[in-house]
């Protein structure tokens, strides 16, 4: 079938933005084919950003730099609204440009003939193609369907590398207590040590050792054991920051990252931890739960630029320091890096 046709077109481009390794590639595929198949003036996919609801162009073609940055809306015009919401496209070939819908949906240039499609991911409208030509041929109803088509298969991509995305953020969480996999944490500790160094701020590790975890693991089995890790990760994450990091170490141990908090201020933080846990645990039948807690605060940029290796043996020690109280109400022992 011709390129020429819609479908030999969408066979096209859909071989070639299947081995698109990111959304932003695979759209470029598409607008580039686009340029041979569906001539116009300019085009741009214009989406809703979820945080803000402010629209802004995706990508373009024949539309400036300049204009594509500087574009923002704080919200779809009510005739772009209305193509998103019903999911219907538009075609626009008897508007002037004194009119309001005009001068609502014209970007860079001044066009005689316009059309917009719904960009559809999830069923959902999340935004819109717009294309335009001036002294040529007027778009019809076939391009309004085409145009329609290409914002299904923009939808689609999106939702394909939602799918990735979700996969890949998924394959970095422990099954059992959906923190990070040791792997995970790693490189996301490194960027904050780096992110620390930039702008000069302090940063706290910290072992944490849920006791009760071997005894439950007798006790209840291991379904039982790691429902205890589930519950006390639960209560770890609320009771840190955003910008906090926290992965799972070992078997019964988790590894948070602490940004910006000198000793004393790290070593209130996790007694408080310690405290929640032991008053809100549930676990089991009457096994008391509370944690060992051994920490390392990085104070100076030579403590910054030291090996995760190094690091993570000094947390050790710490932790094994923690261990060796027998005192359960003890708080966590935190050290500076540099004395340790």
């Amino acid at each position: 079938m011709s390129a020429t046709t819609l479908g030999g077109w969408l066979v096209h481009v859909m071989q070639r933005a299947d081995g698109a390794l990111s959304l932003e590639e695979a759209l470029h595929v598409i607008m580039d084919s686009m340029k041979d198949y569906f001539p116009c003036q300019s085009v741009a996919v214009i989406l809703i950003d979820d945080d803000t609801k402010e629209m802004r162009i995706k990508i373009s073609r024949q539309i400036s730099y300049t204009f594509v940055k500087k574009y923002h809306m704080n919200g779809p015009s009510p005739t772009a609204e209305k193509v998103v919401l019903e999911q219907q496209p538009l075609l626009l070939n008897n508007i002037t440009p004194d009119s309001e819908t005009y001068r609502e949906l014209k970007l860079e240039h001044d066009f005689t003939s316009a059309v917009l499609a719904p960009v559809v991911r999830n069923q959902r409208g999340v935004g819109y193609i717009f294309a335009d030509r001036t002294n040529g041929d007027k778009f019809n109803q076939s391009d309004l369907l085409h145009l329609q088509v290409i914002g299904f298969l923009i939808g689609n991509i999106m939702e394909k590398f939602d799918l990735i995305q979700l996969s890949r953020k998924l394959s970095q969480l422990d099954d059992s207590t959906q923190v990070l996999q040791y792997k995970a944490f790693i490189p996301e500790m490194t960027t904050e040590l780096q992110r620390a160094r930039t702008h000069d701020y302090q940063v706290t590790l910290a072992l944490v050792s849920v006791c009760a975890f071997r005894e439950y693991v007798e006790t209840y089995g291991i379904d039982g054991a790691h429902a205890l890790l589930a519950e006390v990760a639960g209560i770890i994450k609320e009771n840190i920051r955003d910008m906090d990091i926290i992965g799972r170490f070992g078997a019964d141990e988790f590894i948070v990252c602490l940004s910006g908090m000198n000793r004393e201020e790290a070593q209130q933080r996790l007694d408080e931890i310690r405290q929640i846990v032991a008053e809100k645990a549930v676990g089991q039948g009457d096994t008391a739960i509370y944690l060992r807690i051994g920490a390392l605060t990085l104070e100076h940029d030579k403590d910054l630029t030291t090996g995760t290796q190094e690091i993570l043996g000094a947390l050790g020690r710490s932790l094994v320091e923690a261990k060796s109280s027998h005192d359960d109400s003890s708080g966590a022992v935190v050290h500076s890096l540099s004395e340790n």
